[in-house]
This record gives C-alpha cells, structure tokens and sequence, in this order.
C-alpha cells in the first residue's frame, strides 16, 4: 500500500509538470487531468457540476477508474464507489439526494422526509447543496428553484454565481453612489435614482462582444475620479477576458419610452442623455444631483473557455483611494458565433465627409494625404461592429483591397466605388478595372454589386432604373451582374397601374425596401406615414408583404429591407428618441419577415456642422451611428461610437442567434420566442428586460440542441 501511495504521489507530480508517460496511464490512482476542474478530498469526487454518465466522469482521471462496476454509458449516482490504485472515494452528485443518477422532484421529497426523520435512504452529503454540513429546509429550497430553472443557482457551490451583492470599498464614500443598468436602456443625467442592480451579469456567446451600463451619482461636486477594471477571471481559472470601459458625452436630447400606442402611457424625457462613448480620461467629475454613465465592453474570443467569469469595478477619489467597489460578471455561452454575420449589410460611410470635415473643421484646410488611414481606421471600426459599407475604404484596385474583400466579415461592397447616383457620372474605365479584378475571385464576386439609383421615385424614378441596368449590361456585355436598390413604394407606370416593386422585377437583383413594406398597406394610415403601395397598385396587386417574400424566395434575387430618415418616430429606426429596444428590434422583425440583409444610408451625416447628434425630433440622429475623435480632442483616425451603435452591433448579432437557432430547432420552435417580442412593424413589445430574457431563450436552444 505504501508504494502504491508513493507511485500515485510521483505520478501526480508528474502530471502537473507534463511529464507523464502512457505506459504509467493505467497505474495513475485517482490523478485528475490538468484539464478537469474535478476535486478529490475528504473521501469524495467534488465539484460534479449535475448530472454525466460514468464516462465522462473517467475522462477526468489520469488513469483508469472503475464507477461502482458500471458500463460507461451508465449514469453516475451520488455515494458511488470511484476506484483507483487500491484508493476508493465517492462520487458526489450535487441535489441527487435519491441516488438515482438524476435530479428531480424526487430528490426534494427524500429530503423533506429526511428532515423530518422519516427512515429514508439518501445521500445527505448530495442533499446538502448549500453545503453548510448539515440537511434542512433551505437546501430543499435551493433545489426547487434549481429544478425551476431559477438563474444563478449552483447545487453544492461548485460553480460561481451571479450575486447582487453590494460591496464596500476600503475608503467607502457616502456621498457617492455606484449602481448598474441594462445596455438597452440610457439614463438621463439628472436621473440619481439607484436601479436596485449592485452587479450585473453581462452574457456572450463566443466571437462576440457584450456591454453593459454603470453609473455613479454624487450628492455633491466631486472631480479627480477614477475607474479601475480588472480582468475577468474565469471560475475555474482557465482564462481571462479584458473589459474596456467607455465614458458617457451628454447631449440634450427627447427621448420617448413605450412608443407605440399600444404601450401607452409613453414616458417622455427632455434632458441630457448618452450619445458619444468616448475612451476613459485619465478622470472625471460628476455634479451634485447628477450621474455619470458609462459604458463596459466584453469581447469573447473564439477560444474563450464557456463559463462564469468575474471582474472588479474600482472607483477611486482624487487622492487614489478606494471609495466604491462592485462586481460585474461575464457569462460565456458554449458556442461561437460565425465571423461572417448571417445578416448582410450595406452602411454608409464617406471618406469625402471624413476628410472634408477634418479640412473644414480640424484644421482648416482640405485634408487628404495620410494614405487613406483614417478612413481605413473608421471603415475597421464598423467592420468590428458587425457593418459592411458600401465602398471599401480604399479603390478596389488598391492591393489593400484584397484583404478587405477576402475578410469573412465583409459581406458586401460596389463595384463602382464612388457612392454615384447616376450612371452617366461614372467613370467607367475605372469601374471596368474594378469589375475585372472582383470577377477574378469567386468569394470577391459574390459580396460585389452595383448601386447608382436610389430610393427612385415615380415614372421618372422607373426610367433611370432600367436605363441603370442597360448601362450596365451594354458596358460589361452580360447579364451576369447585380444591382442593388433601396425604394419606397410608389407607381412606376400610371398608365397599367405597375408600381415600383413590381417593375424593379425585371432590373434588379437586390431588391430592399423601406421596412413600411412589411406591414398591411393601412396601417400605414395608423402613424401618419401614409399607404406604402398606392392605391391603383394595391388594387392589381393586394399586399406588399407576399409580394416581398416571393423575391426572397427565388433563388436569383436577395430580399433586404432598409431604414433611413423614415419611417418616423414611432417606427423602431435608429433614431436618438428612441430607447435601445426600438432600434435593436429591428433585426428580430428582420428574422420574422425574411430579409437577408440590412441598409443604411449614413453613418457621419452632418458631421461638417458639429451638431453631433443631427436633427430635431422626430429624426434626430438619422444618419449618425459615429463621431471624428478629432471632435472630443482625440486623434482624427479614433472612431467614437455612438450609444445607438451599440444596439446595431447587437442587433446583428440577435439575428445570428435567431439563424443559429433556426438551423437546429427550425423556424417554428424560434417563432415562439419571437412574437412574444413582436409580431408586425408597430406592434412590439418594448420592455427591455423581455428582450433580453428571450435572448437568453433563443440561446437555450442553441445549447440545448448543439452536438
């Protein structure tokens, strides 16, 4: 026995320095990989997270175990004897009380009879989940909400939770206040009240990044604070991830929760809101009576081991002391999502307003010799935003390009490459270069369209349609291209009653309209935006909808959808009026009506007038998801988000879980959760903690159903 014992003690130091060899395998006792989380003292196997088969439990072993004599597709039940090298221990199934192998009811019902000494046979040491050495009713509770599918909940403390505690800083401060807050929801800065969330719990699959909100509030004048943000260590110790914290810049604004008439009463707020998330200063301040938002990042790479992470929040006063302290959580979700989005996009972004406002504004004189690294800079940041822009920021010819339209993020971009509106201003001899190096590559060619007529109107509108397709098709002698248009509704042909989406048919491959052609003509009349397909074509040709879904059903046209200046508030858009919900809704109406993909036709509109936040209500910031680092004193090649480009990032991201899911469950089971969200374009429910719970649904069954 004492060899044995000496041969397990040199095995497993072996293992911990790498140096263990195969052929002592069989021999390694009751060793655990490097790899398992598994603990073996005090005579059990701890730190079995629910249920597994007796294979899977041997998998954590160096060597070979024996399970109680078990086959290994056989359950493991709580008290069964782990044997290894003459050593035997038990194996502890957290809540499996009954020793059955399985987690149920039934496990509740032996505890209550234990507790009041019936004569039952359980596992008191599995019964005790809350593991304070001894069965009674709080660990019955504990397992009932952990059979509720209650969050948070851990049978036996073997994996960390989420707690909503508040913590005290070494050097705490009374007149400071620190508190948290959903990412789908901005704050005034007038607004002190504390939310009630002393932590939070931000949740992300991997290749994914994930936000949340904090806030710290004063009741007096308070300058020289800092933040501070620790890694985000994972619960086992298997890895880290590294938050970036964002700081809130103020603008007046309106902004309107419970939108729709539906949900009335709205909640309408004129005062400073979030806009700009601009890098951390080295400080900042905060007013009496007021708060200080910010935001926090979580990027989970591809590698990222799924699990509980935690990190510590710091905010420390002028003199560098500790005055307020939380914890903020990542959970990381067991699958990853794809580098190209299942939406593709088109935004727009132009290296004309990029420049000439850096001439006009920055530094007074026209601005363009740095070799198209700001725009390239900026074109990267919404890439990593989940946006594809319409021009690539360098010409297609550039050897640059190649790596941008090799990126599997990039999901589109034209062909002729200078934002035209009208094929008669081309320059064809450069678009013909361009077409010719995107036909030499079947991925390049794919992602590749042309778009010179926008948003045509009426006969007119109709003309340049086709005359854009003849174009084309005369200069490149071939059919073989594709053309993208956005449009609202209108009559292309009065004389036969054809409107535009039924004449557009016969030039155009990328069809996208307005999102107010995915809703029942009338309702148009419900907020003032008027019929979307006009009465003469609605009585030839009925409802727009079947009518947009018959193109995306064929097999040689795309069907997307697009917002812009309108629909106006109270239509979900991209507006600063609106709460996240309104704007990050989109993408699941997107999933519920089919569109493969996304437009939008600014990103830095109106940035030569250093408004920053553009329009009045009901358009305000239209056209605006950044700003020039140059406008808040950084360098000019910094993008700065804006608050509502967070909601779009994740809004690309909502529909990738909605595909994913789709894929394993298919579209009806995914539906379901869906329509408790919404089920038209102005019928959505706007209660930003449902968003988010039935997000957390939709990646249930992503988990539930993955191999």
């Amino acid at each position: 026995m004492y060899m044995k014992k000496l041969l397990s003690a040199i095995l497993a130091a072996l293992t911990i320095s790498g140096g263990v060899v195969s052929v002592f395998a069989d021999d390694a006792g009751l060793t655990l990989t490097e790899s398992s989380h598994l603990k073996v003292e005090n005579g059990i196997v701890d730190m079995i997270d629910g249920t597994l088969t007796v294979g899977e439990l041997k998998a954590n072993f160096a060597g070979s175990v024996d399970v109680a004599g078990k086959t290994d597709d056989a359950a493991v039940c709580s008290d069964d004897a782990v044997t290894a090298g003459g050593e035997t221990v038990k194996a502890i199934i957290w809540g499996d009380a009954s020793k059955d192998g399985k987690i149920t009811l039934t496990d509740a019902t032996r505890m209550l009879q234990a507790i009041a000494k019936w004569s039952v046979d359980i596992s008191a040491t599995a019964g005790d989940v809350d593991r304070n050495d001894k069965l009674n009713l709080s660990d019955v509770s504990k397992l009932l909400r952990k059979l509720a599918k209650w969050d948070d909940i851990s049978l036996g403390n073997v994996r960390m939770v989420f707690e909503n505690t508040k913590l005290t800083a070494e050097n705490e401060s009374a007149d400071l206040d620190l508190y948290f807050g959903s990412p789908l929801v901005k704050i005034s800065r007038s607004n002190t009240k504390n939310t009630g969330k002393n932590a939070y719990k931000i949740k992300t699959a991997r290749n994914e990044t994930e936000s949340c909100q904090f806030y710290v509030s004063s009741e007096k004048n308070m300058e020289g604070l800092t933040v501070q943000l620790s890694d985000f260590v994972h619960e086992y110790g298997e890895g880290t991830l590294t938050g970036e914290v964002f700081i809130h810049y103020y603008y007046k604004m309106e902004v309107v929760a419970n939108c729709l008439i539906e949900n009335y009463p709205s909640i309408e707020e004129y005062d400073y809101f979030p806009e700009a998330l601009l890098p951390l200063a080295d400080s900042f301040e905060v007013k009496a009576e007021q708060s200080q938002g910010f935001t926090v990042n979580v990027t989970a790479g591809k590698d990222a081991p799924a699990g509980m992470y935690r990190a510590t929040l710091t905010v420390k006063d002028a003199e560098g002391n500790a005055v307020k302290t939380a914890n903020i959580y990542t959970y990381v979700w067991d699958f990853t999502l794809p580098d190209t989005p299942y939406s593709k996009s088109s935004f727009g972004m132009s290296g004309f307003t990029i420049y000439s406002t850096l001439g006009s504004w920055y530094d007074k004189k026209w601005y363009n010799g740095d070799n198209n690294a700001t725009i390239m800079a900026h074109y990267d940041f919404l890439l990593e935003n989940n946006i594809s822009c319409y021009q690539l920021p360098v010409s297609i010819t550039d050897p640059r390009a190649d790596a941008y339209m090799s990126d599997p993020r990039v999901t589109s971009f034209e062909v002729c490459g200078e934002n035209l509106r009208f094929p008669d201003e081309d320059n064809w001899t450069q678009t013909m270069a361009n077409w010719e190096k995107v036909q030499s590559n079947p991925v390049w060619a794919e992602k590749a369209h042309f778009y010179y007529v926008d948003e045509p109107q009426g006969e007119s509108g109709a003309a340049l349609v086709k005359a854009q397709h003849e174009y084309i098709r005369e200069k490149l002698g071939t059919d073989d291209f594709d053309i993208i248009i956005p449009f609202g509704n209108s009559m292309a042909d009065l004389n036969n009653n054809i409107d535009m989406l039924e004449f557009m048919k016969d030039y155009v491959d990328i069809h996208v309209p307005s999102s107010g052609g995915f809703m029942p003509n009338i309702e148009g009349n419900h907020y003032a935006e008027g019929l979307w397909t006009p009465r003469q074509a609605f009585n030839k040709f009925g409802e727009s909808l079947p009518r947009l879904q018959a193109i995306g059903e064929d097999p040689d046209k795309e069907l997307w959808w697009y917002v812009c200046v309108g629909p106006q508030f109270p239509y979900p858009n991209l507006f600063t009026s609106h709460q996240g919900i309104m704007t990050r809704v989109l993408w699941w109406q997107q999933f519920m009506f089919g569109p493969e993909g996304f437009l939008y036709w600014a990103t830095q509109a109106d940035w030569d007038k250093v408004i920053k936040c553009g329009g009045e209500f009901p358009t305000n910031g239209d056209g605006i998801l950044m700003y020039l680092g140059a406008f808040f004193g950084y360098e000019q090649n910094l993008p700065v988000a804006s608050w509502r480009l967070t909601q779009v990032r994740d809004g690309f991201d909502d529909f990738d879980y909605l595909k994913m899911a789709e894929e394993l469950v298919g579209r009806e089971e995914v539906m379901k959760l869906v329509t408790k969200l919404t089920t038209g374009v102005t019928t959505v429910k706007e209660d930003p903690a449902l968003m988010e719970k039935l997000r957390d649904s939709v990646a249930e069954l992503i988990l539930g159903n993955s191999k």
